[in-house]
């Protein structure tokens, strides 16, 4: 699902702002209302606020709003609309899981992971809060029990078990993200390690090296393959998944484009972010004459999302200077297609084309009418 998030940067970035410098103005008519006392313990309050939080998550826009500024009183006279729309405005989107049960992982997938390490990551800091060993299951196990109660697998054991106390502030921690409107991000962070030994190993290694969640949300997308450069990277467990055990796409519609772009497979990869990704700047020919052409964008032969085409424009680069060969195409999420598309995998095609991509990432499929 789609949150928001307060950049790291977003204390910085308010500093800058018209904003903070109206708070500073002894001169604006709403500062000069207030004593300066007031208007001290406002932009203390304020700042204060804006540090805390940044980094943090939220479900939506209103939310933010509610934690942020619920307990700034700026001085006994509430911070100022403008103050507040300028820090709201500083809020991203971001992908994060949906709360509820996980699914369980299938066993083409399970088959590939064999033991692994993973980490729990809690969506609305990012912070990493429990690093395990484990086979098949063994990384939903928290999330299974505290949201649905399910009893473990005592076959996904790697190692020794968790000590009971342990297990229970973990699902604990696990309630309360769900509580919040979040589920838990559940990574492998090395998988098919070969013997128990190396699999607690690793994990005490990764425990003690100050991993967190912001390293995991910016690993950028991995090759194609099954190697051990591969198997020692992390990975979001649906993201597995789906490389394991992904069914192949159904007969793509004709004629249609596939594009390839690597930063849709990013766990924090939003359907606007995709969408901006995919849309530019493309050697599209013939293909702009096809109404309403679909567009399959994909990553790792996985299809990400499906765009209907509404009209092309020439590229410009950064400077404004015109590209008269490559077009951007402004379109729509198509949810018929995408609830065909994505998910699925275009390992087939790639292997009718030789078993590899075009490095453009550019890929018309069917003849133009």
């Amino acid at each position: 699902m789609d949150a928001v998030e307060l950049p790291r940067t977003a204390l910085d970035t308010f500093l800058s702002s018209s904003a903070f410098a109206e708070m500073l103005d002894p001169d604006d008519e709403r500062t000069a209302s207030r004593s300066a006392a007031a208007r001290r313990a406002e932009i203390s309050d304020v700042l204060r606020a804006v540090d805390r939080f940044a980094g943090r998550r939220f479900v939506d826009r209103e939310r933010a709003g509610e934690v942020v500024f619920g307990g700034v009183t700026g001085g006994g006279l509430g911070v100022r609309p403008s103050v507040v729309d300028e820090v709201l405005a500083l809020l991203r989107p971001v992908a994060v899981p949906a709360p509820g049960p996980p699914k369980p992982i299938p066993h083409e997938a399970k088959s590939v992971l064999g033991s692994y390490v993973y980490a729990l990551v809690d969506p609305r800091d990012a912070s990493v809060f429990h690093v395990g060993v484990g086979r098949g299951d063994r990384v939903y196990r928290y999330a299974a029990a505290a949201v649905a109660g399910v009893v473990p697998d005592p076959a996904d054991i790697v190692g020794d078990d968790e000590p009971a106390h342990v297990a229970a502030a973990i699902e604990d921690h696990v309630r309360d993200i769900d509580a919040d409107g979040f589920g838990v991000e559940h990574w492998i962070l090395r998988y098919d390690v070969k013997t128990i030994e190396t699999s607690e190993s690793q994990a005490l290694s990764l425990h003690g090296a100050a991993l967190d969640g912001v390293m995991l949300a910016g690993a950028e997308p991995h090759a194609t393959g099954h190697d051990a450069t591969h198997t020692e990277k992390p990975w979001p467990v649906e993201e597995l998944v789906l490389r394991y055990a992904a069914p192949v796409s159904p007969p793509l519609p004709e004629p249609c484009v596939l594009v390839k772009v690597d930063a849709a497979a990013r766990s924090d990869a939003t359907a606007d972010v995709i969408y901006e990704h995919a849309r530019s700047a493309w050697r599209a020919g013939p293909h702009r004459t096809v109404p309403d052409l679909p567009v399959l964008v994909f990553a790792d032969d996985l299809v990400r999302a499906v765009h209907r085409v509404d009209y092309w424009e020439s590229f410009r680069d950064s400077e404004g200077n015109l590209d008269p060969k490559r077009w951007v195409y402004t379109g729509r999420p198509d949810p018929e297609l995408e609830a065909r598309y994505v998910g699925t995998s275009l390992r087939e095609v790639r292997g009718e084309r030789g078993g590899k991509w075009n490095p453009s990432g550019w890929h018309p499929y069917g003849p133009v009418p």
